[in-house]
């Protein structure tokens, strides 16, 4: 793997890219979960040890899975992390579950998909990370809850703007107004990273035949009357990805949903 990306704090990075392309070992590389096969990781100046050493001090995960038995409650939760001598504020933790209308006695296996996220969202910021990774944070929510933690994340940054946010996902769908930094992956390489602003800014899709996502650069050397416009997000992730493979749009698309499946 090749990837380089800036996460810096106050903001949401998001990791995208097509199934595959190293999103979430990239997130598990940062927890030390799994250690490169040559070089080193660092995270906030520190070296990441092996998976017996547990996530870097600073660094709280959000996976995609339920982190802890379905059985257990939060109460199970803040006995856990008190034996580990974690830094771990409990009152926090069960502050922001009640703020959400989750009860601490409420057995996670019984919590919808959009609560258990949540929940795992508490669990993580009540240890008040310098950096909180979320992986496919979005991809078993339905629209509102969704939109819910989005705009819980927002609400973090804006309360501590210390925290660095870097998350992986495949759908970009409503996160203009959420995401100030991108990486596009593939393959396992950072194939295009920036601020969405300056990456919105410096590319138009041009009308060559078929649209084609070109530079602001490049496009003054385009024939004259060729048509332009700016790209949306979601049009950014695509055309790059198109070019990476040299394949029409609808093509990369149906690998995707083949990846899902």
């Amino acid at each position: 793997m090749d990837v380089s990306v800036t996460v810096p704090r106050g903001s949401v990075t998001a990791l995208v890219g097509t199934n595959g392309a190293g999103k979430t070992t990239t997130l598990r590389a940062l927890t030390g979960a799994l250690l490169p096969a040559f070089g080193t990781i660092e995270v906030l100046g520190r070296p990441v040890g092996g998976a017996e050493e547990g996530c870097p001090p600073g660094v709280e995960l959000v996976p995609d899975e339920p982190l802890f038995p379905e059985e257990w409650t939060a109460r199970d939760v803040i006995a856990l992390r008190s034996a580990l001598g974690d830094r771990f504020d409990a009152d926090a933790f069960q502050r922001m579950l009640c703020e959400e209308g989750l009860r601490p006695r409420t057995m996670i296996g019984e919590l919808s998909a959009g609560q258990a996220v949540l929940f795992s969202l508490a669990n993580a910021l009540a240890a008040t990370p310098e950096l909180l990774l979320l992986d496919e944070p979005f991809a078993r929510l339905d629209p509102l809850a969704r939109t819910q933690l989005i705009d819980r994340l927002r609400d973090l940054l804006a309360e501590d703007d210390s925290v660095a946010v870097l998350l992986s996902t495949h759908d970009l769908l409503g996160m203009d107004r959420f995401l100030d930094r991108l990486a596009i992956l593939d393959a396992g390489c950072t194939v295009l990273e920036g601020s969405v602003e300056d990456l919105l800014e410096d590319h138009v899709l041009a009308d060559i035949g078929h649209e084609a996502l070109v530079s602001t650069q490049e496009a003054p050397h385009l024939p004259p009357g060729t048509s332009m416009r700016r790209p949306s997000l979601t049009e950014l992730v695509e055309r790059t990805l198109v070019g990476c493979h040299g394949r029409p749009a609808a093509d990369v698309e149906a690998r995707d949903e083949e990846d899902r499946s």
